[in-house]
């Protein structure tokens, strides 16, 4: 009796554990199954995560049958709209949005992934009436070259003069392009494609100050989105200077896990950007250690943080074992990529070792402290003098 009542309770358990979850299923559909560049057919594909660095991650796969495939994907609890890509082709991929819900995808042809049409989901069917306004744009310069043709003939389309007249042509249809996409993103501005598309798409084009305005036209709802928080941190990348909010780096802890800059706030941090393989870093380090020493009872005031540029994790951890600085509340991240890394290319880190300070509110107080000067100016400010606020007062 007692058996089948637990029995009972597990069933129920797991039964709310799964309920708990969305679940995103993808049906995908090719029509010619052979590859661009190979006579084989395509066998397997895979549902791939772009995460926060641009890296590629398999998440699934599954047997391509008869141009046939599926997915099953469960969601988290609160895991928000990602863009993903099903991958295994040798000539692209098939950008997609994971959502919950039942996901259509076509392939005319194995050889043009990007091709492909994928609907059913609110926000797929959404990215689809985005791409429409690109797409107009192509058919407008097509359509305008073949009236010029009929009109002037081929000879003068291809003349100084045809050609300065279809550069201008062609300008025009692409600003006009970019204003439809970003009107149409606006006007979609609680979807998580408007901040992932603003950030990739039409930020380039468009200075600082209305890049602002964009971010801050994103809707609230989507203020803890990863998109989000990646389009505002890239923006305040374009103006670093010392008084002004800092981008929200990622960091990547030895586990894998991802923290962030503003996971700090409220605090004073100091940033280390360095390599174990940097002499110059190694010659900084003892300044470094001092300042974790002199600090150890200003934990819930100040955090260290040491971002390194080693390229293997081997690497990385025998210079920190090795230097003995794993140590309680000293912060060390690396993701393996270097100088191409998020977190110093949003900081312009040219050079290493550099030094970050930043106060409570996530605003830059130094870029430029090293050895003696980067003590004593934390001391400083954790003694309470906060000597960068008296340009302020001026």
């Amino acid at each position: 009796m007692i058996k089948n009542i637990i029995s009972a309770m597990f069933a129920i358990a797991v039964c709310f554990s799964v309920q708990a979850q969305e679940v995103c299923v993808i049906k995908g559909r090719i029509g010619n199954d052979k590859l661009c560049y190979d006579d084989a057919k395509i066998k397997k594909v895979y549902l791939t995560r772009l995460d926060e660095y641009d890296r590629l991650i398999k998440i699934d796969s599954t047997k391509v049958k008869k141009g046939k495939y599926s997915f099953k994907y469960r969601m988290e609890k609160d895991e928000p709209t990602m863009l993903y890509l099903i991958t295994g082709f040798d000539n692209g991929n098939i950008p997609l949005f994971v959502e919950a819900g039942n996901i259509d995808i076509t392939t005319d042809s194995a050889a043009y992934p990007l091709n492909s049409v994928v609907s059913g989901t609110a926000t797929n069917d959404l990215y689809n009436e985005y791409k429409k306004i690109a797409d107009a744009c192509v058919q407008a310069q097509i359509d305008s070259l073949k009236a010029l043709a009929a009109k002037y003939g081929d000879e003068w389309v291809n003349s100084k003069e045809g050609l300065d007249y279809r550069n201008s042509m062609n300008a025009a249809e692409i600003m006009k392009c970019n204003n439809r996409r970003l009107e149409f993103l606006l006007d979609n501005n609680n979807s998580p494609i408007a901040p992932l598309l603003m950030e990739r798409e039409l930020m380039k084009h468009i200075g600082d100050i209305y890049v602002m305005q964009m971010v801050n036209a994103v809707d609230h709802t989507l203020h803890s989105h990863p998109y989000y928080r990646s389009f505002r941190s890239k923006a305040l990348a374009r103006d670093l200077r010392e008084g002004n909010e800092l981008p929200d780096i990622p960091l990547q802890m030895q586990d894998g896990k991802v923290i962030h800059l503003s996971d700090f706030r409220g605090k004073f941090v100091l940033i280390d950007f360095w390599a174990g393989w940097c002499q110059p870093c190694m010659n900084e380090l003892k300044f470094i250690k001092q300042i974790y020493d002199e600090t150890r009872d200003k934990k819930d005031n100040f955090v260290l943080i040491s971002h390194s540029f080693d390229k293997s994790e081997e690497d990385w951890l025998k210079v920190i074992t090795n230097e003995g600085i794993v140590r309680e509340g000293w912060i060390h991240s690396c993701d393996f990529m270097m100088g191409k890394s998020p977190a110093a290319r949003m900081m312009n880190v040219q050079m290493i070792p550099t030094i970050v300070l930043v106060d409570p509110e996530g605003r830059a107080i130094s870029f430029t402290l090293r050895g003696e000067e980067a003590v004593s100016r934390v001391k400083q400010i954790l003694s309470g003098d906060l000597y960068y606020l008296q340009g302020d007062k001026e």
